[in-house]
């Protein structure tokens, strides 16, 4: 009886990703430089085949500038960290995550953090009075940062922050322009093999094993087209399990949308079917509300996070 429920589970979850009439017009989905399981999805067919006409619209800011992108109807869906989102919700902003794209698990840190070997700096405490490269503020490092500097007994207005993309943030700390830097994947082999870098910390160091990303899409828009986000999720969740047994022809693709060489990238790892893990999506509101930083009292996780539009989540 329960092999036969779940049959009709997953059954029910592919007649409601494959037989509701494809939208006229495509997803726009905001894409960064980043490891984006969506760029497989493009380009092995994953999108097609899930009946998913996705159009990529690029930005050169990150998260928080897309939400505001999505939110206003300029594009469907796009990649953003929780706290962001939990912001941008608070606010009144009709955001949702709904499929897996950053998460530190097991060895895989994706955010790290890195110094000069001469600089003299051993510890976060050192960092007083020092420059400390961000891609975008309110952005999931500009909030890692402050997690870390708390720990050390440090305030923000400790350190200096500069706004810098990741691309740019391994050369301007070797040319001494910065002090410490923290970079996302691809970036991150390149700067462990550079002999003049050292890391300070990494996000596991910080928070631990969590999700603290996500693609996000308008929910009104998914709610007035549900099989659409749908068949966007599921081929996410299709991506990421084929990057897991693929990961050099991944590499190859990533290193097209980044510019990052192949053999600068490292392995990547997705929670199982790019879930959102409700869990973790609770610790960042966790976390918002203990600073301070958001008080609005009706704000639940259900108000900014789901699993609603993966069909596989019934396996």
């Amino acid at each position: 009886m329960k092999k036969t429920l779940l049959f009709l589970a997953v059954l029910a979850g592919f007649i409601f990703t494959n037989c509701e009439k494809p939208a006229k017009n495509a997803i726009k989905y905001v894409g960064f430089k980043i490891y984006d399981p969506a760029y497989v999805a493009m380009e092995k067919g994953f999108f097609a085949l899930h009946g998913a006409d996705v159009e990529l619209v690029e930005l050169v800011a990150g998260g928080p500038t897309a939400l505001q992108a999505i939110a206003g109807g300029s594009a469907e869906i796009c990649v953003s960290s929780y706290m962001a989102v939990i912001n941008a919700r608070a606010q009144g902003l009709p955001v949702m995550a709904i499929s897996d794209i950053q998460s530190s698990i097991g060895g895989q840190a994706l955010e790290e953090f890195f110094v000069r070997r001469d600089s003299g700096i051993d510890v976060v405490g050192d960092l007083r009075g020092r420059k400390v490269a961000i891609n975008l503020v309110k952005s999931s490092f500009h909030y890692t940062w402050l997690m870390a500097l708390a720990a050390a007994g440090m305030a923000e207005t400790d350190v200096e922050f500069a706004i810098l993309p990741f691309d740019q943030q391994e050369l301007a700390l070797a040319n001494g322009h910065v002090d410490a830097i923290g970079i996302m994947q691809p970036f991150v082999r390149h700067a462990k093999q550079n002999g003049a870098l050292k890391t300070l910390f990494t996000a596991l160091d910080v928070f631990g094993e969590r999700q603290f990303t996500a693609h996000v899409v308008n929910s009104e828009w998914a709610e007035r087209n549900p099989g659409q986000a749908a068949r966007f999720v599921a081929a996410i969740a299709d991506a990421a399990e084929w990057i897991e047994g693929n990961q050099e022809e991944a590499k190859a693709i990533m290193s097209k949308y980044t510019g990052v060489a192949p053999g600068d990238i490292d392995d990547y790892h997705f929670q199982k079917k790019a879930a959102v893990i409700l869990k973790d999506a609770q610790y960042w509101l966790d976390y918002m509300r203990g600073t301070g930083e958001i008080t609005a009292e009706w704000l639940a996780v259900g108000d900014f996070a789901t699993n609603k539009y993966n069909p596989y989540m019934g396996e």
